[in-house]
Order: C-alpha cells, then structure tokens, then sequence
C-alpha cells in the first residue's frame, strides 16, 4: 500500500481504534501474517479491535478501501485460512485479529453460550466447569457439544 493510502486508511480507523491497535510496521506485522502450523504472506496492515463495535468498523472501513480480509483469532489453524499464503494477492491484505474480543456470556444458567471470537477454550472450560458442562472440544472440536 502506499504510504499516502495507509496514511488515509489509518485516519478512517483511528476514530475507532486505539493507534496501538492498528499495526504498520513489517517487523510486527510478521507474527499476524505466518502461520504457526503453516501459511505464510504478506498484508499490509494488522487491526486489533477490542469490540463488537470496532470490528464492524474495521470490516467495513477495509471494504471501502477495497482490502482483502482475513480475519484471525489465534492464529493456530491447521488449514493456514488464518494468514496471508503468499505474495501475489491483486490487492492489499488487511488482518483482523480478534482476540482482544473475548467475552463469554452465559445464557439460561449454562443451557446457551455466546463466546466472542477472542475466547479461548481456557476461558470455556473454566466457565463451564462450575455448571458440570463441557465444551465439545473434550471430543475434538472447539464448539459446545451436548454435554
């Protein structure tokens, strides 16, 4: 991306986002853009909302700047969909990491959940723990199953 493009495309998302969420640099932008099992490439820009709301704004600034978008949790797939694979995307890649968004409500005293995209199974397990409830992940998924 240009810099004369960044620039713009960062003054649309600061209102939005904290600068120390939005990342240029090529040195920090590494550790979003390589997979830790597999998928490596470049983007141009790393977006770290903290909110529902931010991560719209994210979504929706990047597409009017015509962005490709990925968007990241953890970064631990094993497919590799969660970074860039390689340099020759016809457009700048955005990465929008999600972890920052992790809040878990509990609905019905533990018959629903939501789980924000930043929650970690961690986080899961602890909260369900006390309801005698498991997350489907015990069996090899990371969705609640009918425990």
């Amino acid at each position: 991306m240009n810099n004369d493009l960044l620039l713009e495309f960062k003054e649309q998302l600061e209102p939005f986002l904290s600068s120390t969420n939005i990342i240029v640099e090529k040195n920090k932008i590494q550790f979003y853009s390589t997979g830790i099992r597999v998928g490596n490439g470049d983007a141009s820009i790393v977006l770290l909302p903290s909110t529902l709301w931010e991560f719209w704004k994210a979504i929706s600034i990047s597409i009017s700047f015509n962005k490709i978008i990925i968007i990241q949790a953890a970064n631990t797939g094993l497919t590799g969909g969660s970074t860039p694979f390689g340099y020759d995307y016809d457009r700048e890649v955005v990465i929008i990491n999600t972890m920052l968004i992790d809040q878990l409500i509990i609905l019905n005293k533990g018959d629903q959940i939501i789980a924000f995209p930043g929650t970690t199974l961690y986080q899961l397990e602890e909260k369900l723990l006390p309801l005698s409830r498991g997350p489907h992940s015990v069996i090899g998924s990371s969705c609640i199953g009918a425990s």
